[in-house]
C-alpha cells in the first residue's frame, strides 16, 4: 500500500500536532514492509521529516502554499492530482482539524486532534471560526475513515460533526517516554539551573502562550491568591512559544504583581524538556480544552506530580494519576496546588501512579491505529 500524506500545519515542530506528525509518519512504513509513504510537505518544514523512512520519499511543496488560504486551495485542487501522479492507494491527513480537502480520488483517512473551537469562546477570529464550524465538518464527512486521539474528540466528531461512530477509531497519542523516564530530579535541577538560570523550586506549565485556550490567566490568578496568603513558595515557570494572545498573558503577570514569581522561557529545545519536567516539583495543566495533552504524558513519565483541569480528554489521559481542578475557578486551582505542594505523601503517590500510567501510551500504538484505518479505507 502506498500512502500519500499531507504534512501541512506542522507548526515548525513547536506544537503537539507537529510531534504527532513527526512520530507517526516516521513509524508508518516501519510497521509493515509493504507500506510506502509519499510525504508532501512545505519546503521550510521538510527537515522535520528527514531522513525519509526506508521505502518512502519526501516531496517539497512551495512555501507560499502553506499559508492558511492557499493551503486550502492546495488541498482542494492540487493534492488529488499529486496522489494520482504518485500512484497512491490512500490519502492520509494527520492534521485534519486544520487541513482537509473535499475529494481525493482515492480512499482517505485523517486524524482529528480536537474540536476545541467549539468549546473555547474567542479562540480564533470570526472568519476562521466560520471555516472551522461550517466548512470543516462537511470536509470531515467526506473522509473514508477517521482517527481520533481520544474518546473525548470522538464524541465531538459524532455529536458536532455528524460522523458515524463506526468510521472512527480511537488511537491515543504517545510520547518519547524513555527520554523523560531516565532523568533524576537532583541532576535535572542542576542542569536547568545551568542551562536556563532557574535555580529555585518551581511549578511548571508547558504550553504555547495562547489566550484564552491554554488558560494561563486563570493559573496566574490562582498564583496571585497563593501569594496574597503567603503560600507561594515556588516560582511558576511558563514554558512555550508566544502565540495568539501572548501579550494578554504577559500583561496579566504585571497587573497581578507576579513579575518576580513567574518565569516565561519561550520555546524550549527538545533536549532540555526532560530535565525541565524532572526538575519541577509540580506540573500544572489548566488548559480549557485538549484533544489529548501530550505534556501530561511527559510529566508523568518524568516522575513529576500532576495537577490538571477536569475537562475534555484530560481525565481520560491521566486516569487516577493526577489531582484535578475546575480550570475556570482560580480559587479551586489555588486550593489543589496548595494541597499538592503541602502533602508530600500525596505527591509521591501520584508520581508512582503517573509513571505506571504513562507506560500505557506509545507512538507505535498511535501509528498502528492510523495504519489499520488506512487498510480499512482501501478495503471499504
Amino acid at each position: 500500500m502506498k500512502i500519500g500524506i499531507s504534512a501541512f500545519a506542522a507548526d515548525g515542530g513547536k506544537s503537539g500536532i507537529s510531534q504527532y506528525m513527526i512520530n507517526v509518519l516516521q513509524r508508518l512504513p516501519r510497521l509493515e514492509t509493504n507500506v510506502r509513504c509519499v510525504i508532501f510537505v512545505p519546503a521550510a518544514e521538510r527537515e522535520l521529516f528527514e531522513p525519509a523512512p526506508a521505502g518512502s520519499e519526501i516531496v517539497s511543496v512551495p512555501d507560499w502554499m502553506a499559508h492558511p488560504v492557499t493551503s486550502i486551495l492546495w488541498h482542494l485542487c492540487i493534492y488529488p492530482l499529486l496522489l494520482q501522479r504518485h500512484h497512491c492507494d490512500c490519502a492520509f491527513l494527520p492534521a485534519g482539524n486544520r487541513r482537509l480537502g473535499m475529494w481525493y480520488g482515492v480512499p482517505s483517512v485523517s486524524t482529528i486532534h480536537d474540536l476545541s473551537q467549539l468549546h473555547v469562546d474567542g479562540k480564533y477570529d470570526v472568519l476562521r471560526m466560520f471555516y472551522i464550524r461550517r466548512v470543516l465538518p462537511l470536509m470531515m464527512q467526506r473522509l473514508t475513515r477517521l482517527v481520533s486521539v481520544s474518546n473525548s474528540t470522538r464524541r465531538d466528531l459524532v455529536d458536532h460533526a455528524g460522523i458515524r461512530p463506526e468510521r472512527i477509531r480511537v488511537a491515543y497519542n504517545g510520547a518519547d517516554l524513555a527520554s523523560f523516564a531516565n532523568t533524576v530530579h537532583a541532576e535535572a535541577r542542576e542542569t536547568i539551573a545551568t542551562a536556563m538560570g532557574i535555580d529555585a523550586p518551581f511549578i511548571l506549565y508547558t504550553a504555547r502562550l495562547e489566550h484564552p485556550g491554554k488558560n494561563h490567566v486563570c493559573l496566574l490568578e490562582a498564583a496571585a491568591l497563593l501569594k496574597q496568603r503567603g503560600l507561594l513558595s515556588h516560582k511558576l515557570v511558563l514554558a512555550g512559544s508566544d502565540w495568539n494572545g501572548a501579550a494578554v498573558i504577559k500583561d496579566r503577570i504585571v497587573q497581578l504583581g507576579l513579575s518576580d514569581d513567574v518565569i516565561t522561557t519561550g520555546f524550549v529545545d527538545a533536549q532540555l524538556l526532560p530535565p525541565l519536567y524532572a526538575a519541577a516539583d509540580l506540573f500544572v495543566f489548566p488548559s480549557l480544552f485538549e484533544g489529548f495533552g501530550i505534556p501530561l504524558l511527559e510529566a508523568m513519565a518524568a516522575g513529576t506530580a500532576v495537577c490538571a483541569a477536569n475537562v475534555s480528554s484530560i481525565p481520560e489521559v491521566v486516569g487516577d494519576a493526577a489531582l484535578l481542578f475546575d480550570p475556570r475557578d482560580p480559587e479551586d486551582i489555588a486550593r489543589q496546588l496548595q494541597r499538592l505542594l503541602q502533602d508530600s505523601a500525596l505527591r509521591q503517590q501520584l508520581v508512582a501512579r503517573g509513571r505506571q500510567r504513562a507506560r500505557q501510551f506509545s507512538w507505535d500504538d498511535a501509528a498502528s491505529g492510523v495504519l489499520a484505518q488506512c487498510y480499512e479505507a482501501v478495503a471499504a
